[in-house]
């Protein structure tokens, strides 16, 4: 099959956001656009008004009679109807990660990769490569302000960045120009047996990448320290170049503080545009050359996925200059610390975390940005058996919430097994408690039955000068966006 000559294709779950960017990307292209998801949101709306013909639920009559492929989200299974209505009829059928390697088989394609940080990395990727004039393309699992359609950019050069997702190893449908890696933690627990079996997919990821190709790692994390040093003869062999970062004599942060008066903050920024806890830090390369950053995202985490960015940036090419030049009006992404103003008096952030080190290094950027604030943390856990196998990592996760609501885990069709029915947030109520009181530390800790008593309860909990953090990847995010209306 010749991707590039088809003129009409259905995807099943098109509201997805790395599955809208696939369906502009196929509009952009002339390719009729069909797509169904089980609810409407704002990705849905914008192809439908693109041009794009949407369907809510699931039926087999929402593939039209000209389909020549149907693509399809991992979250819709064998049985869901749509495929199984392409298999009786002889349709092919594509993830969107196999469609979109297929798509750009022939470009210089770079992937993001890690347990944390791929979005934002990505999204500081490509604003940088575009203010270095590289004219990219790049594709982000989120919303980025300042792209026109969101989450992908379409750009006229060979570079593709690309949110490389590790979920079901669809990163290994690529044979990658470059990859950053930021970070290996276990996650995806119902893909991944244990640490080792995840570490073996990266172990896979890079020996795609192709030979005289680009790795930017994150050598402070210890998991992709170690994988480095058992690939190195391999990677060598195919002259490969490594360049790490984030560890003495290589690319790393120094004097780096969080300024918390606007009186302090560099020229370059508009008053309007800062919010409290800007941060600044120096970046030594190598050769001892610094450059100074300002970052107006917090949290260390966030300084290092700058650097990875800066790093990848300039090993393609880009001038670095203009690279960082794009970080002094960066503001961050859909979902990833968003604020949603004040509210009361309380200001409300948003955050798509749900792993153990998500929830605590966001709360640890909190309380750097607003050392005077008390933090209220509403967090929905992501599907049962993530949270059993992560259980005890979560427990000590919530150490820097000042009050914490748990919502009932959310529940993903496909990804938890009968042995996993029993799992729930209350869970966590005794082991917090014990904790709590192991630490000589008072606070309240409540559960809810669903987002929207856990955004009643938050913000009852919430008073002026708080800050609140609804956190969690399910639809948390839409109870507190419903809640501020």
């Amino acid at each position: 099959m010749n991707i590039r000559q088809l003129s009409s294709v259905h995807l099943t779950g098109i509201g997805g956001i790395n599955m809208s960017a696939l369906a502009k990307l196929l509009l952009a292209a002339g390719i009729r656009v069909s797509g169904s998801d089980i609810k409407e949101n704002d990705q849905t709306k914008v192809l439908s008004d693109r041009g794009a013909t949407i369907h809510i639920g699931e039926d087999e009559s929402f593939i039209p009679p000209d389909a020549e492929l149907l693509i399809y989200t991992s979250a819709a299974p064998e049985t869901n109807r749509e495929r199984r209505e392409a298999k009786r009829r002889g349709i092919p059928e594509r993830t969107n990660f196999e469609f979109i390697a297929q798509w750009f088989l022939t470009k210089k394609v770079v992937l993001v990769t890690g347990t944390h940080g791929k979005s934002t990395t990505t999204a500081m990727l490509g604003r940088a490569l575009i203010a270095a004039e590289m004219h990219p393309t790049v594709i982000v699992g989120s919303k980025v302000p300042d792209f026109e359609e969101g989450n992908i950019f379409r750009g006229s050069s060979d570079i593709v960045v690309i949110e490389g997702d590790e979920y079901a190893k669809h990163f290994l449908e690529f044979r990658p120009y470059a990859v950053l890696i930021n970070n290996i933690e276990l996650d995806h627990t119902d893909i991944f047996t244990d640490l080792k079996s995840m570490i073996a997919a990266f172990c896979d990821l890079l020996n795609n990448v192709q030979h005289d190709g680009i790795i930017i790692a994150n050598i402070a994390d210890r998991n992709v320290k170690q994988l480095l040093m058992d690939m190195s003869t391999k990677l060598a062999a195919r002259n490969i170049q490594v360049i790490p970062f984030n560890a003495e004599s290589q690319w790393r942060i120094e004097q780096r503080k969080v300024i918390q008066s606007t009186d302090l903050i560099s020229a370059k920024f508009n008053e309007a545009q800062v919010f409290q806890g800007v941060q600044v830090f120096q970046l030594f390369s190598p050769l001892q050359k610094t450059y100074p950053i300002h970052l107006q995202i917090p949290g260390l985490f966030n300084a290092i996925n700058a650097m990875g960015a800066l790093v990848m940036a300039q090993a393609l090419g880009a001038d670095i200059t203009k690279a960082i030049s794009s970080l002094d009006t960066f503001t961050g992404i859909w979902r990833r610390f968003e604020s949603l103003g004040l509210h009361d008096g309380v200001h409300i952030f948003t955050d798509y975390g749900h792993h153990p080190t998500a929830v605590s290094q966001t709360l640890v950027a909190a309380h750097e940005s607003f050392p005077d604030s008390k933090i209220i943390l509403c967090f929905q856990p992501h599907h049962r058996n993530r949270t059993k196998h992560l259980f005890f990592e979560f427990e000590s996760s919530f150490d820097e919430a000042d009050s914490l609501v748990l919502c009932e885990i959310y529940d993903v069709a496909g990804r938890d097994g009968a042995e996993d029915e029993h799992i729930s947030s209350k869970d966590f109520l005794d082991v917090i408690a014990r904790r709590d009181a192991e630490h000589g530390k008072s606070r309240t800790v409540e559960y809810a039955e669903n987002p929207k008593q856990a955004v009643q309860i938050a913000r009852t909990l919430s008073k002026p000068g708080d800050i609140l953090i609804v956190m969690g990847a399910g639809d948390i995010d839409a109870a507190i966006r419903q809640s501020l209306v």
